[in-house]
């Protein structure tokens, strides 16, 4: 491939569930009376929501269709989300029109629907439906394995089927895990989660904290609240990852802040530096105060969250319109950035990857990087430069 042939590596795409999603084919027989339906709102015309065990929910775009009926929303916006066939991931062929039409060569996808969790008040059909959108994915993916990748959808309140499905999944061709920036009251430093960051340092597969509810219960009782706890725990997962040590213990695991743009991540980094020299200084004063020893317990971190981006154990999101992006690049490198085409969300800019080659503030070398070399590194892909050397 030549260096002038290589097109935006989209370490963020999306795929919506449908219907088809928790077919037979996916669906183990045990929870097939239980599937999720799509059911009509009411509130208009093909207007769509999911029901699971009499609970009702939607998310995002999912469910668009109802019996092959497109939901009145979806079509309103297809200018951003493309054709329904590609949003809810019909076939590999369906996806592909979409990226060649935006200069995309490989997407690594992400759920929709699972941006919730839990989505049904049953663990073990919580546990059964990741297993069979994670069985979708795959099939769909392995159409065409070289260009569409995907992440895997894990219960993180049950660690251990958690860890069984890493490994099964990982087998399966998953390039990482997808998890919410905290699950109810515990972050992602809670001793819970353990035998997750030791399953993916043993297997190298990246922890991607992705913008989502991760208390369901409590987004329903303050609705007003849920959008800002939605972006707001992607930098709650910075702190405790970056304030805990777990990436000097666990040296194998690379860890991306995904879909919360650029611009909040010199104030963390920051408040986190303030922070944990501030414990520091407080150790050889013999001044601790109570609410700083979990910090100290679980382990100091060895570099600051600065260190560990610079060496790509840290990777970032960003939005291609944020104004502070050629600011960031600077700073921080050209090699961290995980660039994201949000397919077939319907707040993103279309044609993403164009928009990047567009801007006059940045360099050309850097544009090129922060639209590849960043979802390489995170997801141990071969670099563009290295494949177009061969």
């Amino acid at each position: 491939m030549a260096i002038d042939a290589i097109n935006a590596w989209d370490g963020d795409g999306h795929v919506e569930e449908w219907e088809g999603t928790f077919a037979d084919a996916y669906l183990e027989p045990a929870f097939r009376d239980r599937r999720p339906v799509v059911a009509e709102t009411g509130e208009y015309e093909h207007d769509y929501i999911w029901v699971i065990d009499g609970e009702r929910l939607r998310i995002g775009g999912s469910p668009s269709s109802k019996g092959g009926v497109v939901s009145t929303e979806y079509l309103k916006m297809a200018q951003w989300r493309g054709p329904h066939e590609s949003g809810e991931f019909h076939s590999a062929q369906d996806r592909l029109a979409v990226m060649d039409a935006e200069d995309t060569w490989l997407s690594v996808n992400y759920p929709t629907l699972f941006l919730q969790w839990p989505v049904a008040k049953d663990p073990a059909l919580n546990q059964a439906l990741t297993r069979a959108y994670n069985n979708w994915v795959a099939d769909i993916s392995s159409q065409a394995p070289e260009r569409l990748k995907w992440i895997t959808v894990i219960d993180a309140f049950d660690v251990q089927e958690a860890v069984r499905e890493m490994v099964r999944t990982k087998e399966m061709g998953s390039v990482g895990v997808m998890m919410l920036g905290d699950y109810g009251e515990k972050p992602l430093d809670h001793p819970d989660f353990i035998p997750i960051w030791e399953t993916a340092n043993d297997i190298s597969m990246p922890i991607n904290v992705h913008p989502g509810t991760g208390a369901l219960a409590a987004a329903k009782a303050f609705p007003s609240v849920a959008a800002d706890q939605f972006m707001m725990s992607v930098v709650r997962g910075f702190k405790a990852i970056c304030s805990s040590g777990l990436l000097d213990r666990y040296p194998n695991v690379r860890v991306s802040f995904l879909e919360t743009g650029c611009t909040w991540v010199d104030f963390a980094i920051e408040v986190m530096d303030f922070t944990l020299n501030n414990i520091r200084h407080r150790i050889e004063l013999g001044a601790l105060r109570s609410h700083h020893m979990p910090i100290v317990e679980r382990g100091l971190p060895k570099m600051t969250p600065l260190e560990y981006i610079q060496a790509g154990r840290i990777f970032i999101g960003f939005e291609v319109d944020d104004d502070l992006l050629p600011y960031m690049v600077a700073k921080y490198g050209t090699d961290c950035w995980v660039y994201a085409s949000d397919i077939p969300h319907a707040h993103r800019i279309p044609n993403s990857a164009r928009y990047v080659l567009d801007r006059a503030d940045l360099g050309e070398a850097a544009k090129g990087r922060i639209l590849w070399e960043g979802t390489a590194r995170l997801y141990g892909f071969d670099s563009p430069l290295s494949v177009a050397a061969q």
